[in-house]
């Protein structure tokens, strides 16, 4: 039997009335922004944390995988992040690694400064103004207590789908058979590494290094690193074992277990001597519970501390190394989805599906990070396959004035797992942005009465 407090009625002042609210500053938040921003549309964009990029930046995940095709929201940051530092790293895609600092600055540049965003941190939605299907306005929470802010059209890039979940919108949580999500992982990264004295060790003795899932030689791994690209490290089971069975009293259970569920993955920064850790894994997540939360984020911490005394004891060229950082955000795979007009499948996937009101490409295979235990589920698309994600997808089925982007777009549990990297975020929210100061601007009150050729023309770079 529950317990409950009673709340008193007050009156909430209303700080902003505009065309277009954005819960959520991470990746799709960051592009909804500058997209309606640039669009001319009046524009307000709530984030709890103190900075823009979300997973990117708080969750580490500073490796952009990005289409060959995309010349959008998420080119420009790493064309710009390149000018910044006088690098040469957008070479390097479809994958890229960023500096998740140096984003935040540019970020608080494109989305403050250019696109003229009113962006309010510390700041979350805690309740939801609608008359049927239509919300009002959002109440938000921060350092001043409760307020209000109206807008004619909402977008919901929260990634838990938290706008649409307190409006009363139907959300969607992980599989079908058992509702879990992928997976997440706490990010951690790794500074004071000698990189090439790693690969040396791998060149000397492949088959001490050798890997079931290795992307990249020795050699190239050298070169890939001296010419700033993208390097792969991935797997390293049979050397973990070894180094287990060799030292049985220096790792607990619970610690072999965490060194053995998905082996060590790490990837190179733009920094040198940093490496970026991608190893940890929370299991049986759903996502929608604070307490689970609470404890993912302990767990996550304690599995780091397992991972990187292996690797400092046992890696050649890790012996000076420190943590570096870890992830202020967990990094979440999936959680809420609101249900939209259309729900994206791993047959749009296979199929490689045309919509004709597509807002986005990709050619991302789906990848489901088991939720259970060990494994990885996925398929691959050929270099030149791609399919679409249609509008209807990013739009709310209940509600005549609520988009979502991000990973809480209406996707079943296999067709978010392929779209929800960075660059596609980041596109989904321009779709979104963009969507909205048009029908703003026109004066309609419907997200179905876009012009789609229009919205199509202007998101070109995407498409």
């Amino acid at each position: 039997m529950f317990d409950y407090v009673l709340v008193k009625e007050q009156k909430i002042p209303v700080v902003a009335d505009v065309d277009v609210l954005i819960a959520g500053g991470g990746c799709a938040g960051v592009g909804a922004a500058i997209a309606a921003g640039r669009d001319g549309a009046r524009t307000v964009l709530i984030e709890r944390m103190f900075y823009l990029g979300g997973t990117m930046t708080g969750g580490l995940m500073s490796k952009i995988a990005i289409a060959p095709w995309n010349r959008g929201l998420a080119a420009e940051l790493l064309e710009r992040m390149d000018q910044y530092q006088g690098t040469a790293w957008m070479q390097s895609r479809p994958e890229v690694p960023v500096d998740p600092e140096l984003a935040k600055l540019l970020l608080d540049k494109m989305v403050v400064d250019e696109a003229g965003v009113d962006v309010r941190f510390g700041t979350v939605v805690s309740d939801v103004i609608r008359e049927g299907r239509e919300i009002k306005a959002v109440i938000i929470s921060n350092i001043k207590g409760l307020q209000a802010i109206r807008a004619k059209y909402f977008i919901d890039c929260t990634g838990d789908g938290q706008l649409g979940f307190l409006a009363g919108a139907a959300a969607m949580i992980g599989s079908d058979d058992g509702g879990l999500g992928s997976a997440p992982t706490l990010m951690f990264r790794i500074a004071h590494v000698d990189v090439d004295k790693f690969i040396d060790a791998q060149e000397k003795d492949e088959e001490e290094f050798k890997s079931a899932r290795t992307r990249h030689s020795p050699q190239e791994m050298r070169e890939r690193y001296h010419a700033h690209r993208y390097i792969f490290f991935v797997d390293y089971m049979p050397f973990i074992k070894r180094r287990l069975a060799e030292n049985p009293a220096m790792f607990s259970g619970w610690e072999q277990q965490v060194l053995t569920t998905r082996g060590l993955i790490f990837i190179n920064q733009p920094q040198d001597g940093v490496i970026l850790v991608n190893s940890t894994r929370i299991l049986k997540f759903r996502g929608n519970d604070d307490v689970e939360l609470s404890s993912a984020m302990v767990a996550g911490r304690r599995q780091i501390e397992t991972i990187f005394r292996f690797m400092k004891n046992f890696f050649p060229g890790f012996e000076q190394s420190i943590i570096m950082d870890t992830g202020s955000l967990l990094g979440i795979r999936e959680s809420r989805r609101i249900e939209g007009d259309y729900v994206f499948t791993e047959r749009d996937i296979s199929a490689s599906t045309r919509f004709w009101d597509a807002v986005v490409s990709n050619n991302g295979g789906i990848e489901i990070h088991s939720p259970t235990g060990f494994g990885l589920k996925g398929s691959h698309l050929g270099k030149d396959e791609f399919y679409h994600v249609p509008y209807r997808s990013i739009i709310a089925r209940d509600f005549n004035n609520l988009f979502m982007a991000g990973r809480c777009f209406s996707a079943n549990h296999p067709g978010l797992s392929a779209a929800r990297n960075i660059a596609y975020c980041i596109a989904l929210g321009q779709a979104a942005g963009s969507a909205g100061a048009q029908l703003a601007k026109n004066g309609k009150t419907n997200v179905r009465e876009i012009d789609i050729g229009a919205l199509q023309e202007k998101l070109g770079d995407v498409l």
